[in-house]
């Protein structure tokens, strides 16, 4: 595996604790899907995994975080080390392909960005979003639906 593209609901996900109110198996899910999002991480660093994102996956991030109730300055610092980490995109470069994946799957607008993005790079789409993956298998995109699967499996396709 040499690249990715992350969903919003990785990143999100890894840096919101699931809130204790939610139904105790949806809660339990939740954390399991948090330890598999963190076995992705530690395989992207030590594998030398690229990650590709989309620049409007930045601000989809910002906002999911401000509704988590992150200030300011801690959106920004997540922000900063996102540009960073990650090879951002700008829409320009997406646009068609994201306008052909509308026109023929209609997935949410947010969603055709990052599916194009892992189509044009030729990359493994990781997300935990059901519905993105639905829509990106349809298209016949390689991907990693991480409530699906083991840690070991997530291993096992993210191996270096």
């Amino acid at each position: 595996m040499t690249s990715v593209v992350l969903d919003t609901t990785i990143l999100a996900k890894l840096l919101i604790e699931p809130p204790r109110n939610l139904e105790p198996a949806t809660y339990q899910r939740e954390l399991e899907t948090r330890k598999k999002i963190e076995a992705i991480m530690d395989a992207i660093e030590k594998c030398n995994i690229i990650v590709y994102f989309p620049r409007s996956g930045v601000v989809e991030l910002a906002s999911v975080l401000k509704r988590a109730g992150f200030d300011r300055e801690e959106i920004y610092q997540i922000i900063n080390a996102v540009y960073d980490n990650f090879n951002i995109f700008d829409e320009q470069i997406i646009y068609p392909k994201a306008l052909e994946i509308a026109v023929e799957e209609a997935p949410s607008g947010f969603d055709t960005y990052f599916i194009a993005l892992a189509q044009i790079m030729g990359s493994l789409l990781i997300t935990d979003d059901k519905g993105m993956s639905l829509h990106a298998r349809n298209l016949g995109q390689k991907t990693m639906l991480v409530r699906e699967l083991t840690i070991k499996e997530i291993k096992d396709q993210l191996r270096c």
